[in-house]
């Protein structure tokens, strides 16, 4: 039996369960967004807490090469992904919202491993387990238990 170092689909499971585990404590520690009617958590916040210095981390460590050189696109209303050329990211906000959140928010609806015009499963597959990685530093960098109101 593969494991999620080899099963794409298991490597997106893994990612979206730790991805559900982390922003539960976030909604339940001081990273719930204030200015929302419904329990969101505020990954905004959080990166903002991460720092430049988690930004140089995970440069450093090397655990985010795609993730970061050539992130995620968004799908927009008209079916269309956006921007046509992606820039590198360049800060930890970046990191954690338009590249861990944004690849978990296509896995979750349905985006990833469709194919693609270019064959999207080797990529796909190496931006979720990236971004996973990223989730699982990030977590342990600003544990969310320790900063409980």
């Amino acid at each position: 039996m593969a494991d999620a170092d080899d099963n794409p689909y298991e490597a997106a499971r893994a990612f979206a369960l730790d991805f559900a585990s982390a922003e539960y404590a976030l909604k339940r520690s001081k990273y719930l967004r204030r200015d929302k009617d419904v329990a969101e958590a505020d990954w905004d916040l959080f990166a903002r807490d991460l720092g430049a210095d988690f930004f140089a981390y995970v440069v450093d460590k090397g655990i985010a090469k795609t993730l970061i050189g050539d992130p995620p696109r968004r799908l927009l209303a008209d079916m269309t992904w956006s921007p046509d050329k992606t820039s590198p990211l360049t800060n930890v906000h970046q990191l954690i919202v338009q590249g861990v959140c944004r690849v978990r928010n296509s896995f979750i609806h349905g985006e990833k491993f469709t194919g693609g015009p270019e064959g999207q499963w080797a990529r796909d597959r190496t931006l979720i387990v990236e971004a996973h990685a990223v989730l699982n530093e990030a977590v342990a960098y600003v544990n969310p238990a320790d900063y409980r109101q």
